[in-house]
């Protein structure tokens, strides 16, 4: 008769040597035998089932399996069809992600919001912005910070007032710290050259009114579709100028008034120009339709200036990768030496180094015959490690 072997369990054992226990029948993994079976399960698998067991949550949150994961594409974007919007039906905006090495941008499901629905199945709240894996919506009063691969959703308090013009997220998962925080700003007022806020802390989980004045940048140039946010700060270019505004909102959440800078750029801002960071370092991309530049802004003894760093002829990345048609620029690899660009059909990773198409992601199902058209408006390259953090765990659901 065959006996039984007894069954196996492996055992999570950080910072440890492999140690099998036979007549126990438990297998002791090192950090690096985890970290390999944990980078072959999908990152949303991994980050939804951080509930399922204490060791389990301890193994997938350990820092150096999270800083082994690959980035994770977000996009925030319009599907763009012809038919549907034919018959008067204008789609509201979808969240779709990927895995950092190409493929496709899966739709994520946004019905376990707080949100009812209207007689037509659609929720009856705005999608004001996003922000590296965090969504923004507003439903009458009611502002909501939602992790859709996750599905974690905090709801805010009611802000002093009901009057904003323009609502952003700032939230910045690889300068924020363990337990990530974030701030929402209502621009309530324009001046000249400020503007009256209202901004949530989620260090502080309340509302403050703030001034901001930018300085010789007129409010009227501000380019409120050119927001960027970085290690605690926001970024907003100003049309027909070589200046953006920085306003800082990490420092003196207690101070009235936000502390503004101008930064000087490499030259005026017109198209398609962005500002971003990679290698910890500011950047300035323009295209003008036939030349992408990309800027690096240089600290030479207090005084900053700025390097061209690489010029890309635009006709050599869509005969390459998107088939003709417009191209824009979306984001910067945060580390490497990299652009994403949005055509019509599909994004591009494109290496500036190597000169060549490193990544593609289309959208749609798994037929690739059934690729959709769309407009994207956001895209971040997420760390995987914020998926598997406590960003919104802090924050009680409130009805």
């Amino acid at each position: 008769m065959r006996q039984r072997r007894p069954d196996l369990v492996i055992r999570f054992h950080s910072g440890k040597n492999v140690g099998v226990a036979e007549e126990r029948g438990t297998l002791s993994l090192t950090d690096d035998l985890v970290a390999e079976i944990i980078l072959k399960l999908p990152v949303k698998s991994v980050a939804r089932s951080q509930c399922v067991a204490k060791t389990w949550h301890a193994a997938i949150s350990d820092d150096y399996l999270r800083r082994r994961l690959p980035p994770q594409l977000s996009v925030v974007y319009f599907p763009d069809d012809p038919s549907t919007a034919a018959h008067g039906n204008n789609q509201g905006p979808r969240f779709a992600s990927g895995g950092g090495e190409g493929g496709l941008l899966e739709d994520c499901d946004l019905s376990f919001l707080p949100f009812k629905q209207d007689d037509a199945g659609a929720a009856a709240a705005v999608v004001c912005d996003a922000c590296n894996g965090l969504l923004l919506l507003r439903a009458a009063a009611r502002f909501v910070v939602a992790d859709p691969v996750t599905r974690r959703w905090a709801a805010l308090p009611p802000p002093p007032s009901d009057d904003a013009m323009l609502s952003v997220l700032a939230f910045d998962p690889s300068t924020s710290g363990a337990r990530h925080g974030y701030h929402v700003v209502n621009f309530t007022g324009w001046r000249d050259r400020g503007a009256r806020l209202e901004v949530f802390s989620s260090a502080a989980g309340a509302w403050a009114r703030r001034d901001a004045d930018f300085g010789d940048v007129g409010a009227d140039d501000l380019l409120c579709g050119s927001v960027h946010v970085h290690g605690g700060a926001v970024y907003i270019l100003a049309a027909g100028t070589d200046r953006a505004v920085r306003m800082d909102l990490a420092a003196g959440d207690d101070d009235e008034l936000v502390a503004c800078t101008v930064v000087r750029l490499p030259e005026p801002v017109d198209g398609d120009g962005r500002v971003a960071h990679s290698g910890g370092r500011l950047h300035y991309v323009a295209s003008d339709g036939e030349l992408l530049k990309v800027w690096v802004q240089l600290d030479d003894e207090g005084q900053s200036s700025w390097r061209l760093k690489h010029a890309v002829k635009i006709d050599d990345v869509v005969e390459g990768a998107c088939g003709g048609g417009e191209v824009r620029f979306l984001a910067l690899h945060p580390e490497k030496d990299a652009v994403y660009l949005w055509s019509p059909w599909k994004l591009v990773e494109y290496d500036l180094v190597r000169n060549e198409v490193t990544g593609a992601w289309q959208f749609g199902g798994k037929d690739h015959n059934n690729v959709q058209k769309n407009r994207v408006v956001k895209t971040c390259l997420v760390p995987s490690s914020f998926y598997l953090s406590d960003c919104l765990a802090d924050r009680r659901v409130q009805s």
